[in-house]
């Protein structure tokens, strides 16, 4: 099912669809009032835009209008007619949002106007790039007149980027001219650069209303990605989860709309009126609404005073109209035609983009003061003149148009931290599959290093320096617990504040380097750290592991050792367990070790034991180790602790997956 707007202006539903319709284009009109950019319009499509009763009673256009273009086979353009009047500029500037093409409408009787001025600055501002001049009303003014206006209006156009484009003149009552500005536009748009279409979907709301049997419609230009029936959108700012059932692009029925197109919107579980102009709907989970937004503000020429700070101001994004003040970052205050870095601190939040085009109203008298692009959001009230913030915020800038550097930019802006992939994502607003492809070529660039197995990034420079920071604190640790032979990640967590991700890749890149060593129990040791144990202490260590490597399965208890060196228990604890972090002793009791010789040698024992025989009893293990059962049993334990063998009964069999749990020395020795 689909809407189709017929002449009566009335939205009704069809089941009619026309498959051969393409349309990625939309032309916007802008110009004084009563310039006859709504009668252009019809004269160029056969079709009036004004919808509203009160429109058409009054003969100007109050709100948006619309109307179909067709510009060559399976391509048609949509031509927004906008409001001229002063009053409606915040609907002109709803109207622009989008726009890929524009007429500058000007009246012969008239010349250039107040508003003509004005609506052109906004264009610029909005980022338009491409249009022409149509000069209306020629069968008002005599021929040297015509003339005159001519030279003014080329005159007005320099400097601007319709300096150079076509300039046509026309009389919508006569129809003169109306057939050469026909080719020319088709021509025009055949051969416009061709819209980017990825990212998720947002659009800003224009219209909301209701269908008899089908429910709420919404409607709109996108600004980026694609929709389609049973796509999951949410309204923001507030909030409202939503799913479309059908859709148009302009006014005929697809199976799939994108950025740039006039589309409508059947959308499911909310009420036409809990939605307004200003809105926008968007996928979920991708955008949020903010109250202060950092922007980069263009203020215009022609004024005569300067730009103050803290100027009470209209904010137009989009469809939204919202009253905010202008903090002025990086000057004390702007003069005509200067540029400066701004924080839109703003009475209501919007939902926008890192890119997105403003503009700003002086809130009394009303007039366009300038406007510039977002930079991006942030929930807290900047200071002026803090250098290190305005540098930030310019880096950002730098790379705006850029994907690939904007998304490296936003890695390494995060420090010494895991950026995950959906953090990235609703940064760039790109679907998951777009980042990736990005993220991929940074990977190929070595700008960015996974983490977590590819789940999360971090950026070269900052994981350069937590190598350094790692490689300091654990230096330091060693320092401050010189019995303690290593440290594992969990520790280096609390020492350095990093995450736990950001850790692990340090480590095993330190240890991969030779920096660290690592010891048993997952511990590292900094291979640099030659402290740790006094002379005495070192004679001690020696005597100890030469007692349980002498005889492995004859190992003295704790205390034997204690009453053989004659030193305190604490001490003869402390030490012992220094050599089990350095992996030649291995704890199967309180107070039993074994040399991590003999150990192996009792795991490839019983591997090739089970092997040949099958299940082995701890009677069994005893003959073939040659031990008695106060060493047999702890080591059986042990290993079953580890993960190498399973009791059953009152045997032991090879776990399933063994090998990974064995020492490399016994998966790689071999079998008598």
């Amino acid at each position: 099912m689909s809407m189709i707007r017929p002449q009566t202006g009335r939205e009704v539903m069809t089941n009619s669809q026309n498959d051969n319709l393409a349309v990625s284009l939309v032309v916007g009109t802008a110009g004084h009032i009563d310039h006859g950019k709504s009668s252009l319009i019809e004269q160029l499509t056969g079709t009036h835009p004004s919808r509203l009763k009160e429109e058409q009673e009054r003969g100007m256009t109050i709100d948006i209008g619309y109307a179909e273009f067709p510009v060559a086979a399976g391509l048609t353009a949509g031509i927004i007619d906008v409001p001229g009047h002063e009053k409606f500029i915040r609907n002109m500037v709803a109207g622009a949002t989008g726009v890929d093409f524009v007429l500058l409408v000007i009246a012969a009787d008239d010349g250039v106007m107040t508003q003509t001025r004005e609506h052109l600055q906004i264009l610029r501002i909005l980022g338009v790039e491409h249009g022409m001049t149509i000069i209306t009303k020629i069968d008002a003014v005599d021929e040297e007149l015509l003339f005159m206006v001519k030279e003014d209006v080329a005159e007005f156009l320099e400097g601007t980027f319709l300096e150079k484009s076509p300039m046509f003149c026309v009389s919508n009552t006569t129809g003169a001219g109306i057939d050469s500005v026909k080719e020319a536009l088709k021509k025009a748009l055949s051969g416009l650069p061709e819209k980017d279409v990825s990212g998720v979907f947002r659009m800003p709301i224009q219209r909301t209303f209701s269908i008899p049997g089908h429910g709420t419609v919404v409607t709109g230009v996108p600004l980026s990605g694609s929709v389609a029936p049973g796509s999951e959108l949410e309204v923001l700012p507030k909030g409202l989860k939503t799913r479309v059932r059908a859709l148009q692009v302009h006014h005929q029925p697809a199976e799939e709309a994108h950025a740039g197109q006039r589309v409508a919107l059947n959308i499911v579980d909310i009420k036409h009126r809990e939605i307004e102009r200003g809105d926008v709907i968007a996928t979920r989970g991708f955008f949020s609404a903010a109250q202060f937004l950092e922007a980069r503000l263009t203020y215009l020429d022609h004024f005569d005073q300067p730009l103050r700070n803290g100027i009470h101001v209209r904010f137009h994004l989009g469809t939204v109209d919202v009253g905010g003040t202008l903090v002025l970052l990086d000057k004390k205050v702007a003069l005509p035609g200067e540029e400066v870095l701004v924080q839109v601190r703003l009475e209501e939040p919007v939902v926008c983009a890192a890119g997105d085009p403003f503009v700003v109203r002086q809130a009394s008298p009303v007039i366009t003061l300038g406007g510039g692009r977002v930079l991006g959001e942030t929930k807290w009230k900047f200071k002026r003149f803090r250098s290190w913030l305005n540098e930030n915020i310019a880096s950002k800038e730098e790379h705006l148009d850029d994907r690939t550097g904007y998304l490296e930019y936003v890695v390494r802006s995060a420090g010494k931290r895991a950026v995950p992939i959906h953090d990235i994502s609703r940064t760039l607003k790109l679907s998951h599959e777009e980042t990736k492809s990005v993220v991929a070529l940074l990977e190929k660039r070595g700008r960015l290093r996974p983490l977590e197995n590819g789940k999360s990034w971090i950026h070269l420079d900052m994981f350069r320096a937590a190598l350094k920071q790692v490689d300091k604190a654990v230096m330091a640790m060693h320092e401050a617990e010189g019995l303690s032979a290593g440290f594992q990640n969990s520790q280096i967590v609390k020492v350095t504040k990093l995450e736990i991700a950001v850790v692990e890749a340090v480590t095993a890149e330190l240890c991969v380097r030779g920096k660290f060593s690592l010891l048993g129990a997952g511990k590292m040791r900094h291979s640099d750290f030659r402290g740790g144990l006094s002379r005495e202490d070192m004679k001690s260590v020696t005597i100890i592991e030469k007692m349980h490597a002498d005889d492995p399965f004859k190992a003295p208890i704790r205390s034997v050792i204690v009453e053989e060196l004659g030193k305190p228990e604490k001490k003869i604890k402390a030490l012992m367990q220094w050599l089990i972090q350095m992996g030649r002793l291995v704890s199967l009791t309180p107070d039993l070790a074994l040399h991590i010789d003999g150990v192996i040698k009792a795991e490839q024992l019983l591997i090739q034991r089970i092997i040949k025989k099958g299940a082995v009893s701890p009677v069994d293990f005893k003959e073939e180790l040659g031990a008695s059962r106060k060493y047999v049993i702890p080591l059986l334990e042990y290993f079953d602790k580890k993960g190498l063998t399973r009791r059953d009964g009152n045997e032991r069999k090879l776990t399933d997956g063994w090998r990974k749990f064995a020492f490399e020395e016994s998966v790689t020795a071999p079998k008598d």
